[in-house]
């Protein structure tokens, strides 16, 4: 049975990823932050056959978590993913995505058999361009990221691939666009019964498109990436279907249970180039949940959550 370590696994990705794997016959270590709220305040991972805790910028604990576990493989899932923040607080952002992966790298180095896995982000500049034009530091950190993992591959050899999803969405908790639309609705929803009103949700545009990719398939393809992917490559994850801001609203007017009220703006920003998914379709790979479903997956996900503060 192959183990596979996992950090980041109480998270949105996380937790998807840990009972893919699972599923899929591999005895998995959910690594969790000690700033984590205690098993007892959070649900356990699912798929789990051991929750650790560690502190993934701190170099002598990854080095004594990769000691202690030997896996056959990474999946490095931990880190910032939040624009905003990365504004306030880019030294912050900057060791969370970028040390940490240095940290994993370099304790899995000690293993030569050992595949490691790094999850970098669509929003990280394409190989070409010039860093210093990244749009945010969040995006600079996850270039400088992936630029690490591949560097420790050709360095040292290392058996190190990188994954670069699009924007994901599913139920879970996701911190995205859909996931703050999805908790919004759903206190609408709860307000409604008690006859409240609700503030309206902004989108800063109908026009802006993404590439929305269920968390569910991602955590598919790192299954298919840890077996079959090979070192060095960096393999785009996406749905292959760009969607307008406008499309996203219109389906979760029909997924919601009460009329949504909407503010809608006009200063949208960019909307990212398309990429091309071939590498990792060539391993067998597609995405199989439709789009209709991850929203309404996600807003029930919501719904079943306890009632707070949207």
């Amino acid at each position: 049975m192959t183990r596979v370590l996992v950090t980041g696994a109480a998270g949105f990705s996380g937790r998807h990823a840990c009972e893919r794997l699972a599923r899929e016959g591999m005895e998995v270590t959910a690594v969790v932050s000690p700033r984590a709220p205690a098993a007892g305040g959070r649900p356990p991972v699912a798929g789990a056959a051991a929750e650790l805790a560690c502190d993934l910028t701190d170099r002598a604990s990854v080095r004594s978590l990769l000691e202690q576990v030997r896996p056959d493989a990474v999946l490095h899932l931990a880190g910032r993913n939040a624009v905003d923040e990365s504004w306030r607080t880019p030294d912050v952002v900057l060791s969370a995505n970028l040390l940490s992966t240095v940290y994993v790298l370099e304790g899995a180095r000690a293993l030569p058999d050992c595949r490691t896995l790094v999850v970098g982000s669509m929003l990280s500049p394409r190989p070409d361009e010039d860093l210093t034009r990244t749009l945010h530091p969040y995006g600079f950190s996850k270039a400088l990221q992936v630029t690490a993992a591949l560097a420790w591959h050709h360095w040292y050899g290392q058996q190190v691939i990188v994954a670069e999803p699009c924007n994901l969405i599913g139920p879970g908790g996701s911190a995205g666009i859909c996931g703050k639309i999805a908790r919004w609705a759903a206190a609408c929803e709860r307000d409604a019964e008690t006859e409240r009103g609700s503030a309206p949700f902004r989108l800063s545009s109908l026009e802006e498109r993404r590439d929305f990719l269920d968390v569910r398939d991602a955590a598919a393809a790192y299954a298919t990436l840890l077996r079959e992917g090979a070192p060095g490559v960096r393999y785009a994850l996406e749905s292959g279907t760009l969607r307008s801001l406008g499309e996203v609203k219109d389906a979760f007017d029909r997924a919601s249970r009460v009329p949504l009220r909407w503010e809608i703006g006009s200063a949208g920003g960019p909307s990212p180039l398309a990429r091309r998914a071939d590498a990792i379709r060539e391993l067998g790979w597609q995405p199989s949940v439709p789009f209709a479903r991850s929203i309404a997956d996600t807003l029930q996900s919501e719904r079943e959550r306890p009632s707070g503060p949207a």
